[in-house]
């Protein structure tokens, strides 16, 4: 009996299980990153339209727009609050790579300043400069989290 045949079939199989093997080790990494790709996105989506909440509500504050019965400062803050900023900023520092999460703490600490001064009765001229600041840091989010995302192309500046 010849063992050649025997020999070829066994390698034969080997190569078969190994590339199978390999294949499936592949496909499960790709879907994995896939996941995590579309939990960052959900994310940074959360984070982006909380901070426009938060924003949009202290804008409105600053114009008098709030219940009678608060105060200006406690508006502030209820507008803050009512967005989920915090919460979205927390989910953003468990998921994000370093830059993501560095851009989003910017932004967070000077809608954070905002709130502040505009709750202490800052007009929009006088809290302008901070506007200002949160409109840069807002931008480089934005390029943090395309680049995170592998989105290419610039990234429009849209003011606020």
């Amino acid at each position: 009996m010849s063992w050649i045949p025997l020999l070829a079939t066994v390698i034969g199989a080997i190569i078969g299980l190994g590339s199978g093997l390999l294949t499936d080790q592949l496909r499960s990494r790709r879907e994995q990153t896939d996941k995590w790709k579309i939990a960052r996105r959900e994310a940074y989506a959360n984070y982006l339209s909380s901070l426009h909440d938060a924003n949009e509500g202290m804008r409105a504050v600053s114009l008098g727009e709030h219940p009678p019965e608060l105060t200006r400062k406690a508006a502030a803050r209820a507008a803050f609050r009512a967005a989920g900023v915090s919460k979205a900023r927390e989910h953003i520092i468990l998921i994000a790579p370093e830059p993501v999460v560095s851009s989003a703490d910017d932004a967070f600490r000077d809608l954070r300043t905002m709130r502040d001064r505009i709750g202490a009765g800052d007009t929009q001229a006088q809290y302008e400069p901070v506007l200002t600041a949160y409109g840069e840091h807002l931008h480089a989010l934005r390029q943090a989290i395309r680049h995170d995302l592998g989105v290419s192309g610039p990234t429009p500046h849209i003011p606020i």
